[in-house]
């Protein structure tokens, strides 16, 4: 029979309260305990393998040691996406870390983002973790009104009071599109992202920017709607190559990877080489941009560790810990490989100094 908390008072010689305290490694209330008292409780719990009731600990603490994990669509668990991922591998790594247990909200469907929002709070978990939630989402505001916990990963706040770790994407856009720029291209293409997606203005404003400080004529300066998934960027691609030679641009920087190796299945089979035809630049540098044909020229946006920060400050918030940034956002970088060409004919001076995978 499992050891109680009676069990190790006996054999400590303390009072159960006293035990209690100890164990759950509580500094509420009115019990006080010596150094001493605090050492014999340890070796009795130690000797009789004590391990405490968690469902009773919750019942007194309220809390159950458990965050909630939400992404955007259901299948993001399971479909191998990158992002996904690498989300999920910064969200584990800190819940192993800090030992806590990790619910995954896959029966919040599709739609959760236009769904009665009290459904999401969940008396399981102590606090949520929302990927990608949507603008001006009444999951994040219901959490704020009701002082539920809840971090959300790319999301645009309104408000000095939500939770949020984002990157610094206007200036990763920006950073893509200077560094087709230094290679010599004059006509350039921008497939974006989804609207309404936390990270696809950004990333348009940041490429707008770098095309008007360069001073490129409107016409050669392209945005087209695409979307992050290599569908989104095959299908767009298809919209660049019916355009006159004369106006068919040198170059193009994708949405993320996945819409970037869409763009590069559409190039090779039309015949268009890449990078001498046309360069191209993806954005996130997951693992698959080193996995294209050719090897992809990526932004490099700092996703797990983002995850793993969102994690922490939920966890800070949770147990009514200090959190000394609610909105941090991270840098990112430039990884130059194969498909944009600097490699074969040698950097241009403002890509010096960036990372070369």
């Amino acid at each position: 029979m499992a050891a109680t908390l009676r069990d190790v008072a006996r054999l400590a010689g303390t009072s159960v309260a006293a035990v209690s305290a100890v164990v759950s490694g509580s500094v509420a209330g009115n019990i006080r305990v010596s150094s001493a008292t605090r050492a014999r409780i340890l070796a009795a719990a130690a000797e009789l393998s004590y391990t405490p009731n968690l469902l009773a600990r919750s019942l007194v603490t309220r809390k159950t040691g458990v965050l909630g994990l939400v992404f955007p669509y259901s299948s993001a668990f399971v479909d191998r996406n990158p992002f996904c991922t690498q989300v999920m591998a910064g969200v584990f790594e800190e819940v192993v870390r800090q030992k806590y247990n990790l619910m995954l909200h896959t029966a919040a469907g599709d739609d959760w983002n236009a769904s009665d929002a009290r459904t999401l709070i969940d008396p399981r978990v102590d606090g949520l973790l929302l990927v990608l939630p949507a603008p001006h989402s009444p999951v994040v505001a219901h959490c704020l009104r009701k002082r539920f916990p809840c971090v959300s990963i790319l999301y645009a706040a309104e408000s000095e009071q939500v939770c949020t770790v984002n990157a610094e994407d206007e200036r990763g856009g920006r950073m893509a599109t200077e560094h087709l720029l230094a290679l010599g291209h004059r006509r350039l293409a921008h497939l974006c992202g989804v609207p309404g997606v936390a990270s696809a203005e950004p990333r348009r404003r940041g490429y707008l920017a770098a095309c008007a400080a360069a001073r490129l004529p409107e016409r050669d300066a392209l945005v087209l709607p695409a979307g992050f998934d290599w569908h989104d960027g095959y299908r767009a691609t298809l919209e660049l190559l019916a355009l006159p030679a004369g106006r068919r641009p040198s170059a193009l920087f994708a949405a993320n990877d996945l819409c970037a190796e869409g763009a590069l299945r559409a190039l090779r089979e039309a015949g268009v080489r890449v990078p001498d035809d046309m360069a191209v630049v993806g954005y996130d540098n997951t693992w698959f941009a080193a996995m294209t044909q050719p090897a992809l020229t990526s932004v490099a946006m700092p996703i797990q560790d983002m995850a793993v920060r969102a994690t922490r400050i939920l966890i800070e918030t949770i147990e009514g810990r200090e959190v000394a940034d609610r909105q941090p956002v991270l840098p990112v970088s430039l990884c130059i490989r194969d498909s944009c060409g600097a490699r074969r004919s040698g950097a241009a001076p403002e890509t010096k100094g960036e990372p070369a995978c």
